[in-house]
């Protein structure tokens, strides 16, 4: 197809040579493009058809894997990147510019670290500081409107990038700002890059924030770990990730800081009931996260149907977020038969309005941190039935815990909801063990706090 403009350049310019890069909009919805669409040749397509067709089988195979991949990897030590030798002849300049600290996120869309990488900038702005945010990974950033952005440098990154351009990005970013340090937040473009960074500008302090483990493919936290030497401290938020990189990987404990996100994201919300009462009839079940595999939205909804068919009262069910897997979440909702029972929600619909709904919240996640989603639902006075992974077992009831797998899942979580909703008194004595919990948690160092200090040490430099 061949497009000519008929719109004259503009006046002193001259019209463009050979090729031009033109976007048109065709109409329709916006589609995410996910791993799975862009998977190719014979078994990239056999994968998108079991994935599509019958998502929890798919869902088991994976949980096989991740067993064979955990037990290779809980016993492996990573290989390590030594620092590169330094410039010596390298001293920050006296200047008058705003001190500025630059932010590696992985996108500007709904998601727990994200939602800690925003406080980090706002604490940052409070501290006097120009933040510069720089994303790795493609995306509508729907975020980028939220107010925490305000004043801040945004640079997201499309990749492949020309040979070259992260080095002038770098010499462009440093000579422009008075860079104070560097915080990293799920960014594997940034965590490449910090040997080199490190060589240049060796004075500038480096730390990032870990949130979870990833068996099958190491994640961010294996990344961290394998450039360490060019990373000052590195900040956990859960019990399980500080004993990973202390005790598997050999980091040293005082340079590995735990300090949790605990009631970050609870304010105004409180529970409407007294002592954890069931709220309403029929018996509500909610789901409340990003609609990804990570989440496995499927799962929860294989759970509803299964509710659905044995609830020993009338039951209603609410899913809420956004995500790639929005299309299969409304494509399941008819084929297991939950028109009638279940509401689909926008993820910017208040949280503590579906909580005030809510007799039950269900965590379905194949791997975790700690879910934010656990504190704003024991603030809100719900009890929370929970895969057992990351540090879940933190704040969740042990009596509340299930297998990863979902088959299992599934079984032991609708038998423990059908406990709750015959015996209030199991229901309250459940919560009872789970604000004891997360009350403990809560009392371990904050992740605010640990960051305004930081800064604040930054900003003295």
């Amino acid at each position: 197809m061949i497009v000519r403009s008929l719109v004259a350049p503009e006046s002193g310019t001259h019209a463009p040579d050979g090729f031009v890069d033109l976007v048109i909009d065709v109409g329709g919805k916006p589609v995410v493009q996910n791993a799975y669409q862009q998977l190719n040749g014979p078994i990239g397509k056999a994968k998108k058809l079991v994935r599509s067709r019958v998502p929890f089988q798919y869902d088991h195979l994976r949980q096989l894997r991740t067993d064979v991949v955990e037990r290779r990897m809980r016993s492996a030590q990573l290989p390590r990147r030594l620092p590169v030798a330094g410039n010596t002849n390298y001293h920050r300049a006296a200047t008058t510019t705003r001190p500025a600290i630059l932010f590696g996120l992985h996108w500007l869309e709904l998601g727990g670290a994200e939602r800690w990488a925003l406080d980090c900038i706002q604490l940052a702005k409070e501290a006097g500081f120009v933040p510069i945010v720089v994303t790795d990974r493609d995306s509508a950033h729907p975020w980028i409107t939220r107010p925490e952005f305000n004043d801040t440098v945004i640079i997201p990154i499309t990749h492949p990038i020309k040979l070259g351009t992260d080095a002038a990005l770098f010499s462009g970013l440093f000579a422009a700002f008075d860079i104070r340090g560097i915080h990293v937040h799920h960014n594997t473009w940034l965590y490449d890059r910090l040997s080199w960074v490190k060589s240049v500008w060796p004075d500038v302090p480096v730390v990032d924030s870990q949130h979870v483990l990833e068996w099958r493919t190491g994640g961010f936290v294996d990344h961290a770990v394998q450039v360490s030497a060019m990373i000052d401290q590195h900040h956990v938020i859960s019990p399980q990730l500080r004993d990973y990189l202390v005790h598997r990987q050999g980091i040293a404990a005082d340079k590995v800081v735990l300090a949790t996100l605990a009631n970050a994201t609870t304010a105004g919300i409180t529970p409407d009931t007294v002592e954890a009462e069931a709220k309403s009839t029929p018996f509500t079940v909610s789901y409340i996260g990003r609609f990804h595999q990570q989440k496995r939205p499927h799962v929860f909804m294989k759970l509803a149907a299964e509710l659905k068919k044995s609830s020993p009262v009338p039951v209603r069910f609410i899913i809420q977020g956004e995500g790639e897997l929005a299309d299969e979440v409304h494509a399941l909702r008819g084929r297991l038969g939950l028109t009638d029972v279940l509401e689909v929600r926008a993820a910017d619909h208040p949280v503590k309005d579906t909580l005030a709904e809510t007799d039950v919240l269900v965590v379905t996640s194949e791997n975790e941190g700690l879910t934010l989603t656990t504190f704003e639902a024991t603030a809100a006075g719900v009890p929370v039935v929970s895969s057992d992974v990351g540090s879940q077992a933190s704040v969740v009831p042990e009596g509340l815990l299930c297998p990863r797998h979902p088959y299992a899942f599934v079984r032991q979580a609708a038998e423990k909801i059908r406990t709750m909703m015959s015996s209030p008194e199991q229901r309250k004595r459940w919560f009872e063990e789970q604000a004891a919990k997360n009350e403990a948690f809560a009392k371990l160092p904050k992740a605010s706090a640990w960051a305004t200090d930081l800064y604040q040490g930054w900003k003295k430099q």
